[in-house]
């Protein structure tokens, strides 16, 4: 697995109108090396999540530059968007129905897709968005999909989706925006590049870089987005 922070080229291609923010110094923990058969011999991870023993404190990434946001522009609130991080909770290797999740061959590439049911917006939170140390904003990354070219590969590519669904007081501009931007859905879909094993091992930890594009598409089209941003990543690395 790995996890967090996107290529800008494929997101901005996306969307017109669309907002998005670029991050660095992404890191993605991981546990449970005990899925399928993954990159040189070893196994898939069956969760990311926030914290283990020795770990990082959390998986997440740094705000580095933004693009449509008023809030981080010298015109509009001005604020710093390297003081802008994002934090990523649980999610589990998704195996049943419809599942993208295959073993790479030796000259054919493969999926890890992970999952978190929101249960309807009644499950704690995966997501949080923090200014400065401030928690501003909350929700759900209900999936991320991870692509390898071949089992020799350990840098994946990928794409997901998620949602905010509240925001403290400090944050109620950064979610009014956010509306604003994406039809007052709160949604939003990321690509993944470069993600790098820094601790192969289980539990493992990877290092990643990218971007969050906040759509102004409706829900039913964040998804599908996803998969276009994934697309357009592997498009790129397969043509450095």
């Amino acid at each position: 697995m790995k996890l967090l922070c996107y290529s800008l080229l494929g997101l901005s291609s996306l969307s017109a109108t669309a907002a998005f923010i670029t991050y660095q110094d992404g890191i993605t923990n991981t546990s449970n090396a005990s899925g399928p058969s993954w990159v040189s011999g070893s196994v898939m991870f069956l969760d990311i999540i926030s914290n283990y023993a020795g770990a990082p404190d959390v998986s997440g990434a740094t705000g580095f530059s933004s693009s449509g946001f008023d809030l981080f522009e010298p015109t509009g609130g001005n604020l710093d968007i390297t003081l802008l991080t994002w934090e990523i909770g649980s999610m589990s290797l998704y195996q049943g129905a419809g599942t993208l999740t295959l073993s790479p061959g030796v000259a054919t590439p493969g999926f890890e897709d992970y999952r978190y049911d929101d249960a309807s917006g009644t499950a704690p939170y995966n997501l949080n968005f923090f200014y400065d140390g401030d928690l501003w904003a909350s929700g759900y990354i209900t999936s991320f999909v991870t692509e390898v070219d071949n089992n020799s590969d350990f840098s994946a590519v990928g794409a997901g989706s998620g949602y905010l669904a509240e925001a403290t007081v400090a944050g109620a501009d950064f979610l009014a925006e956010v509306g604003a931007l994406t039809s007052s859905t709160n949604e939003f879909s990321f690509t993944a590049d470069n993600f790098s094993p820094v601790v192969p091992a289980d539990p493992g930890t990877f290092s990643s870089v990218g971007a969050i594009n906040f759509v102004p598409e409706p829900g039913t089209t964040v998804a599908g987005m996803g998969v276009l941003a994934l697309g357009a990543v592997l498009i790129r690395r397969r043509q450095r």
